[in-house]
């Protein structure tokens, strides 16, 4: 898949704007992970009853309706972050931006062991009535970051601000957001797995 994508950012892409913008390798992962989170997360919810967007396996535990909106609501709050720490000054591009690294990064914020609390901007709180509706706003909103990750000749790996785990440059952030969405779409599975999950209506003859 990603030597697909390099194949046709050769032609496609616009020229690395400088040694801090992204390398036709890491822009080829930056879109596969874009593309494929994209496209689990909406497999996650396609078809889902009523009853199934709001079950939740626990009082204090997420419904898939939950998830999918953190998931939305953190593609911009991520993306934002990301421009944020591109108007930080230049650095020399750090020993930690390394393929090595990034890939550490996708897998750990994929790490469902690892539980961390979602700031309050991003905290569900019912915007998304269906399956459907959540399923629009999310294409939307991964259809302009992918956009942006086909075109861009930001320097990012020369612009480095905080992260949840630790210093990140901005493609790392970029990772983060797609890796986030993974998390969560893993989380939509497990709650479909749950015993107590209603099951779906039967098909009409």
């Amino acid at each position: 898949m990603i030597k697909t994508i390099a194949v046709v950012l050769c032609a496609a892409a616009p020229m690395i704007a400088g040694e801090g913008g992204m390398s036709l390798g890491e822009r080829a992962y930056l879109l596969e992970q874009l593309q494929s989170s994209k496209k689990e997360m909406l497999a996650s919810i396609e078809g889902l009853t009523a009853a199934q967007w709001k079950f939740k396996p626990a009082p204090t535990a997420w419904s898939a309706e939950e998830c999918a909106e953190h998931i939305i609501l953190a593609e911009d709050y991520i993306f934002k972050g990301a421009q944020q720490v591109l108007q930080s000054p230049a650095v020399a591009r750090p020993d930690a931006s390394t393929a090595d690294t990034d890939h550490k990064i996708v897998a750990m914020i994929k790490d469902r062991s690892r539980k961390a609390t979602a700031p309050e901007a991003i905290v569900p709180s019912g915007k998304f009535a269906t399956p459907a509706d959540a399923a629009r706003e999310f294409t939307a909103r991964r259809d302009k970051t992918i956009e942006y990750a086909k075109t861009t000749n930001d320097e990012l790996r020369v612009h480095v601000g905080p992260g949840p785990i630790g210093p990140m440059d901005s493609y790392q952030l970029l990772l983060l957001l797609a890796a986030h969405s993974s998390r969560h779409t893993a989380q939509i599975l497990e709650v479909k797995a749950n015993p107590d999950y209603p099951k779906a209506a039967p098909a009409l003859p």
